[in-house]
């Protein structure tokens, strides 16, 4: 899932080796609002990306306060993507 909004651009997905870890990846001032320094890594040093794995539960109530903290007037600026759905049976 892509997150675009006025606290920047997020980019949310599923660890393969694990159904209930996710990473989510951004640059450092994004990751820095919503954790703490010791949990973010670099992913990409050529393209500044860092990231950091969380449960989907932690994932949700991040997010959660990311909308929340979401000024009325910069709701045109949020914008949900993503580049593909994956179903399980």
């Amino acid at each position: 899932m892509n997150i675009d909004c006025t606290f920047g651009k997020f980019k949310i997905i599923q660890t393969v080796s694990d159904d209930e870890e996710l990473l989510i990846l951004s640059k450092w001032d994004c990751l820095k609002n919503f954790f703490a320094s010791s949990r973010i890594f670099l992913v990409n040093q050529k393209e500044a990306v860092f990231g950091v794995y969380l449960n989907k539960k932690e994932c949700l109530e991040t997010i959660d306060v990311l909308i929340k903290n979401i000024d009325y007037k910069d709701w045109d600026n949020l914008h949900l993507g993503s580049d593909h759905f994956i179903v399980k049976n």
